[in-house]
């Protein structure tokens, strides 16, 4: 069953490798509903045997980027996150 919750975290504030409970913060869902998230065929989950997965694989998966079989795309998005951080960065020291 899928219920919504509030978003109690976003990606910025999510470590690196998250697991379902914080997925389900980011999207604002319930834990089971990450959990079966996590067992689609495509997730990208961390093959440790624990349901794990790395932040930024996830962020793209959600996006409709599966990095296995798009990696131009994937590097592409990646530079344009790292180009935001950066643009916040200066604009933080502009004030």
């Amino acid at each position: 069953m899928n219920v919504k919750k509030e978003i109690t975290m976003n990606w910025d504030e999510a470590p690196d490798t998250i697991t379902p409970e914080i997925y389900a913060k980011i999207r604002g869902h319930s834990d089971n509903w990450a959990r079966e998230r996590f067992k689609e065929k495509n997730f990208p989950r961390i093959e440790s045997g624990k349901m794990t997965a790395d932040k930024t694989a996830v962020r793209l998966y959600d996006m409709g980027i599966i990095v296995k079989n798009n990696p131009k795309q994937s590097i592409e998005y990646l530079i344009l996150l790292e180009l935001q951080k950066l643009n916040k960065r200066s604009e933080k020291n502009d004030k």
